[in-house]
């Protein structure tokens, strides 16, 4: 049997994209089973939750490119609680992006669009990202690697529209029974939620 990669897309380098580099990405949120409608992922430890996310880059010199994130929203210690607030006002700057809501307006048209029925619902977001580079720590063995440095809202002149494509997210399949479980461990973890998202 003959195969033929003559149609095959030519081999791309790999490597860190270049810090500061602006472009349009998709985020896909990957599902922990875990939190309310188990989109979100618990730590190993088990005394934090986290949105669990990739961003794909939709267009330009590195389309299809990808880079993930962990944006912790509960836990138990002081330190969760501060991730908690970065990874909110990240969030925030996310949903402004997509939705064109400038961080200053405090419309009644504004406040609605900063809010969201499900963490699945920055599933398939697209927006304009400003990518970062996360150096690895000494000794880690681990790679330096892209990471969102920001979200570009529309006070900046960065910013332009990115067209949304998916309607809202579906709750994840069979969390019924994982989902509870894991919220009572969490109850009994004492994971708590953060002010913000009561």
């Amino acid at each position: 049997m003959a195969i033929d990669f003559n149609n095959a897309e030519a081999q791309r380098e790999g490597g860190l994209i270049p810090e500061g580099t602006v472009a349009p990405v998709h985020m896909t949120v990957r599902p922990g089973n875990a939190g309310e409608g188990g989109w979100l992922k618990r730590s190993k430890s088990g005394d934090s939750m986290a949105l669990d996310v990739e961003f794909t880059i939709v267009e330009g010199p590195f389309a299809k490119r990808k880079f993930w994130g962990l944006f912790t929203l509960e836990g138990t210690t002081d330190g969760h609680q501060k991730a908690a607030d970065i990874s909110a006002s990240r969030l925030r700057a996310i949903l402004e992006s997509a939705r064109g809501i400038r961080p200053d307006d405090e419309s009644e048209p504004a406040k609605a669009g900063r809010r969201m029925n499900s963490w699945g619902d920055f599933d398939g977001l697209r927006f304009i990202a400003k990518i970062g580079i996360e150096k690895a720590k000494e000794g880690s063995g681990f790679k330096d690697k892209n990471s969102l440095d920001a979200a570009i809202t529309p006070d900046r002149k960065a910013w332009v529209k990115v067209e949304q494509i998916k309607p809202q997210a579906t709750p994840v399949a069979g969390f019924t029974s994982v989902g509870v479980a894991a919220a009572a461990v969490a109850e009994k973890a004492g994971v708590k939620k953060p002010q913000w998202a009561n």
